[in-house]
């Protein structure tokens, strides 16, 4: 009985003890009172510092079953940490680590919710640009740092950034009283390493002078080492190379071909575009299956907050706009450009078609040299997008684009005996769609994931009839009146599609560096059917057809290492493609750096290798205009091509000035000249059997100067290129280089634009080397009529006279009641130069007045035939914004 009394009495006190609380209930009290009652309370002893302590308030209520436990719930969540040494408790402060996340953003006009690309972004320590999409990251801070945000034609944003904020939504509110212009952005307005890059905003394309319709390319053509001496061409000559190994892109999907209106236009309507960026070499990974340039085009958006519009009109063509709000998260963006010269034959459409086709008629036939012209070409294009905002961090977007231009022409000439009759006809349309989502997987990893697809197609015919009105005598047989024949018809038609697939990530590091990279898929298909005949004599005709379809897929990694440190930034890159057609694999690797000296100056460079996959040649037999087709590469006829640049330069700042100078260095192998591939196949197949090499090399070297200045009224920029363009090939002279026809040795543009009140006045003078060309073979004659026109042995060493144009433009904005209008006048080559954009030759007999007389002869000499660009042209026009 007293072994149970005494084990009861032992299980009851432990039981007492073991329900034994400690506890603690303050509020709003200060740590170290909190410190000094636990001590009195439970007899503990503490080591700490009260004036570091002093600076806490509690608010708790607790209990715990140890003092250990207690004095644990404590000081949880406070920034000590508790070590026990000796029956002390020391209270030690805990080392607060940096944050390490990058600060990161978009920036978005407020009103509209459109991004804002190329914005500048900025600390006192550290600044960068805007991305296409707004978006923008910024090294880590400890401590709270001031941003700013600037635009042209917004009001600066400065505001207070915590070191824990991330995924910051920046919105810009326009101000009217800032000088709406064309902006063309450097890396000389602010630091930033991409070599040969340019930004362009389009907000006010009507500042400068253009011919017609403002322009997007035609802006382009203004910086330097971008050809600007054929108005006539919205293909842009970028560094000496052709306008087909640039790449297009806008919304994602592949344009390939830009010309309305044979040039006059581009076919991007400057009001459905929110940014345009062009990398003139040496770009990034994220780019391929070009070697010469890319030009990134983003199209607007459209906004949620309210319906708006625009719709402009000029001497030939209407252009409108429409901004459709669909809900607070939804919205619809339609641009439409339709051409007036169905409607009205301005002296503008007249004068152009008939510089850039009497020539062309000449060269087919002496006989139709007095032709009165009197074609039609019409052309309209179509832009549409709609965008749905799942969230801040997710957008999901539709685009739309159609484009088409139509030519046909019925040009008649004849006497009382017979009459010809020529049948001109061309229609040529792009067609594209894009779906985009762009998220924030996670506030440091952005994801873009586009399908695009797009096609260009192509059509043209040419006939030549001649109708007798008389019977005639022809090798003993008699032809009956109204007899017809077609002495020459040729048609072509010509198809390139393109499907792609690409899903594109960055990721802002822990350290403020940039990883970026992705996979892209391509699925290209060409198509080219041609049809010609001709009369042998007037009993029999000759002539063949031809039809090649080729199918190709491409598929392509790619990563990229941006690298940040202080003053120094660095892309590390590379791009794998696989090739299907030759079953191989074509590493492209991409390097450059920016090195920031000071405040003013920085340098760069670049090093990077690229492949292209498919070529494009000219219709060489009709000649319409600038019309081609494309073929894809096999690596046996057709070449894949390969370029390495080379780039190296600085910028520097001061005052209102910025000054940026770039040499380049540019080798292509594999061109082919476009006469093998329009040979036929057999021909083809016996050069190849002889193991002759038909493809060359070209090579490119040049200076780009670029000066900007500019205050909240005036703006000018002058731009300087210096360069050579040459070719070589094997089977013409042994690898001996010859000008290229890109060649251009000087060209010089000055653009100035000025505010004045109400009053926007611009110009722009252009000064350049006149374009190369081939001269005449002086052995031609009637007795060797088989030797060509031209002298094969000098191939573009002859030049054109040298291409001087000065373009005049004046706005007045003003408004009407609530409405914004802007009219104003254009004049194009005001100094009326007679510029030449090209010159070939025909033959022309001429004939002995005495031919009558016995030893008389008739000479035969060749006829230079020079395609006459526009003299002084006005135009008008009148916008108006609601």
């Amino acid at each position: 009985m007293r072994i149970f009394i005494a084990s009861f009495a032992l299980l009851f006190t432990i039981a007492s003890y073991s329900q034994e609380v400690f506890d603690l209930n303050v509020e709003n009290e200060s740590l170290v009172s909190v410190i000094k009652s636990l001590s009195r309370k439970y007899d503990l002893k503490f080591s700490y510092s009260p004036r570091v302590l002093s600076k806490h308030k509690i608010s708790k209520n607790l209990s715990a079953r140890s003092q250990a436990e207690l004095i644990s719930k404590v000081f949880e969540d406070l920034p000590f940490e508790l070590k026990l040494r000796d029956g002390i408790y020391l209270v030690i402060p805990k080392k607060v680590e940096p944050k390490s996340d990058p600060i990161i953003g978009q920036v978005y006009d407020n009103d509209s919710g459109e991004p804002l690309a190329f914005a500048h972004v900025k600390t006192k320590e550290k600044g960068t640009l805007s991305s296409q999409n707004g978006r923008f990251s910024l090294p880590p801070s400890q401590d709270t740092v001031t941003l700013t945000v600037s635009y042209i034609g917004y009001k600066d944003l400065e505001l207070k950034v915590a070191p824990n904020q991330e995924n910051l939504t920046l919105r810009l509110n326009q101000d009217p009283q800032e000088l709406p212009e064309v902006v063309l952005t450097s890396e000389a307005d602010n630091f930033n390493p991409d070599p040969s890059f340019f930004s362009l905003n389009p907000q006010q394309f009507s500042s400068l002078p253009m011919l017609g319709e403002t322009d997007v390319f035609k802006s382009l053509q203004l910086l330097p080492g971008v050809r600007a001496t054929d108005e006539t061409s919205s293909g842009l000559v970028v560094r000496g190379s052709l306008p087909s190994q640039n790449l297009v892109l806008m919304d994602g999907f592949t344009l390939y071909n830009l010309d309305h209106f044979f040039g006059i236009f581009s076919t991007l309507n400057p009001n459905a575009i929110n940014n345009v960026s062009i990398y003139k070499g040496g770009f990034g990974p994220q780019y391929g299956g070009r070697i010469s340039s890319v030009i990134d085009v983003a199209g607007k958006n459209g906004g949620v907050e309210k319906f708006n519009g625009y719709a402009g009109l000029n001497m030939l063509s209407f252009n409108t706009t429409l901004n459709i709000p669909l809900g607070r998260k939804t919205s619809a963006l339609i641009a439409f450009r339709q051409s007036t010269t169905g409607v009205v034959n301005s002296d503008l459409y007249q004068d152009f078609l008939t510089s850039s086709r009497q020539n062309y008629l000449e060269s087919i036939s002496p006989e139709l040299n007095t032709i009165n012209l009197s074609p039609s070409l019409t052309f309209s294009d179509i832009n549409a997008k709609i965008q749905h905002r799942f969230s801040n961090r997710s957008v999901f977007d539709v685009n739309l684009y159609a484009s088409e231009d139509i030519y046909n022409a019925n040009y008649a000439e004849g006497d009382d005996f017979a009459e010809y009759t020529v049948l001109d006809e061309s229609n040529w349309a792009n067609v594209g769609i894009s779906m985009n989502l762009r998220s924030h997987i996670k506030p440091n990893w952005f994801n873009t994931t586009t399908l695009s697809a797009s096609e260009y197609r192509e059509d043209e015919s040419l006939s030549i009839t001649q109708t007798f009105f008389e019977d005639i005598a022809f090798n003993g047989d008699t032809i009956e009146a109204n007899s017809s024949f077609e002495y020459f018809n040729y048609t072509i038609g010509s198809s390139v599609g393109d499907v792609t697939i690409k899903s594109h990530n960055e990721v802002d590091l822990e350290n403020g560096n940039v990883f970026s990279g992705g996979v892209e898929i391509n699925s290209i298909s060409t198509n080219y059917e041609t049809e010609q005949s001709f009369l042998v004599d007037l009993t029999s005709t000759a002539g063949y057809t031809d039809t090649l379809t080729i199918e190709a897929g491409i598929f392509s990694l790619y990563g990229n290492y941006e690298f940040r440190k202080d003053d120094i930034t660095a892309n590390i890159g590379l791009r794998a493609s696989h090739y299907e057609p030759t079953e191989k694999w074509y590493m492209e690797p991409r390097f450059d750096m920016g090195i920031k000296i000071n405040d003013q100056f920085s340098v760069k460079g670049a090093a990077t290798f690229h492949h292209q996959f498919i070529t494009q040649t000219s219709l060489s037999i009709l000649q319409n205009s600038d019309q081609f087709y494309w073929i894809m590469a096999d690596d046996k006829i057709i070449p894949v091509q390969r370029s390495t640049h080379f780039i190296f330069g600085g910028n520097y700042n001061f005052n209102r000035w910025s000054i940026d100078l770039e040499y380049y260095s540019k080798r292509t192998e594999g061109i082919i000249e476009s006469q093998f591939l329009v040979l036929p196949p057999e021909i083809i197949e016996v050069l190849l059997q002889q193991k002759l090499n038909l493809s060359g090399e070209n090579y490119s070297e040049g200076m780009d100067l670029f000066i900007k200045y500019r205050n909240k009224t005036f703006t000018s920029m002058l731009s300087y290129s210096l360069g050579r363009s040459e070719n070589s090939f094997w089977y013409r002279n042994q690898n001996n280089p010859y000008p290229s026809a890109q060649d251009q040795r000087h060209e010089l543009n000055f653009t100035n634009i000025i505010k004045l009140g109400k009053w926007e006045l611009s110009s722009v003078f252009l000064l350049g080397t006149g374009q190369r060309y081939t001269p005449s073979n002086p052995e031609y004659g009637i007795d060797n009529d088989t030797v060509s026109f031209y002298d094969l042995t000098r191939i573009n060493q002859s030049r054109l006279p040298a291409y001087k144009r000065l373009d005049l433009s004046a706005k007045y904005n003003f408004n009407i009641g609530s409405l914004s209008c802007e009219s104003g006048v254009t004049f194009f080559n005001v100094l009326n130069n007679k510029n030449i954009k090209s010159r070939k030759f025909t033959a022309r007999y001429i004939f002995d007045e005495q031919s009558d007389i016995a030893g008389a002869t008739d000479e035969l000499i060749l006829v230079p035939l020079d395609t006459q660009l526009l003299g002084f042209t006005p135009n008008f026009f009148f916008n108006i914004r609601f």
